[in-house]
């Protein structure tokens, strides 16, 4: 996680625990009924989906919402791809560093089937960045001379390098993503003033493909391109072939967290 998420999740948790803190202590129970946005609470949550931090209203009873947003910490990931029976301008092997790249605003409705019901079916969409994963590796050609003319050929095109000798790929998604699940607790806290709950369901973030900003066709032409595992050829690096084949068939992201929560007033 860099600087500037350490910062923000400082001032954050602070706001709300000063927030917590200030309430008058006759306000700590509270079982009245729920209206149209006469309430307001926070939350922040840890899972599957990275940390959260969200602001909540009833509708009524039966029915909260809950906007915010969803990150994960940029965890690094390294791995060594062959590349012996490519082009001989490039090595043998190249080390490539994988990392996280998931942030999100998120706009979540939670419905109650009961009045006093903690159980809670939720639907909503999450959108944001649209580069799940990027991979990066600086060792990929032997010469800086070839630095943006040598690469490694899927399909019809080339993945090169830029003039630094550094290539860059993207594991692509759709940046609208819906959400369907389930879950149980309140969005805001009815008998005390603060409370845990957790959800669990899935964001729909489409077909994944392999995003590549560096790619020259057959005339030398750079462009990006989304490399399909339909279009790869026999002849194209296996390990790659491995990697598109694999984030295709992740078409749905799993979302299970737990969220603490309390109710400003």
């Amino acid at each position: 996680m860099d600087l500037n998420y350490k910062l923000f999740m400082k001032i954050t948790f602070f706001a709300l625990a000063m927030i917590f803190v200030s309430q008058p202590s006759k306000a700590q129970s509270f079982e009245g009924e729920y209206g149209f946005f006469d309430h307001l609470g926070a939350g922040v949550s840890v899972g599957v989906d990275g940390i959260g931090i969200d602001v909540a209203t009833p509708v009524t009873d039966w029915a909260a919402i809950r906007a915010g947003i969803s990150f994960m910490p940029k965890i690094k990931y390294t791995k060594s791809i062959n590349l012996k029976d490519e082009d001989p301008a490039l090595n043998d092997e190249a080390n490539v560093e994988a990392k996280l790249n998931i942030f999100d605003f998120k706009m979540l409705a939670d419905f109650y089937p009961f009045k006093t019901s903690s159980f809670h079916i939720t639907a909503g969409f999450f959108v944001g960045s649209e580069n799940a994963v990027t991979a990066t590796s600086n060792d990929i050609i032997r010469n800086p001379a070839d630095y943006g003319n040598v690469g490694i050929k899927l399909g019809n095109k080339r993945v090169t390098t830029d003039r630094d000798g550094k290539v860059t790929v993207d594991m692509k998604v759709n940046s609208f993503k819906p959400y369907i699940g389930l879950g149980f607790g309140r969005a805001i806290p009815k008998k005390n003033r603060v409370s845990v709950s957790c959800d669990f369901g899935v964001k729909f973030w489409g077909k994944p493909g392999l995003g590549v900003s560096t790619v020259k066709d057959e005339w030398g032409n750079i462009s990006y391109h989304k490399f399909q595992y339909d279009e790869l050829g026999p002849n194209d690096n296996e390990d790659l072939k491995d990697a598109i084949e694999i984030i295709e068939k992740i078409k749905v992201y799993p979302v299970l967290n737990i969220r603490v929560c309390g109710r400003i007033f």
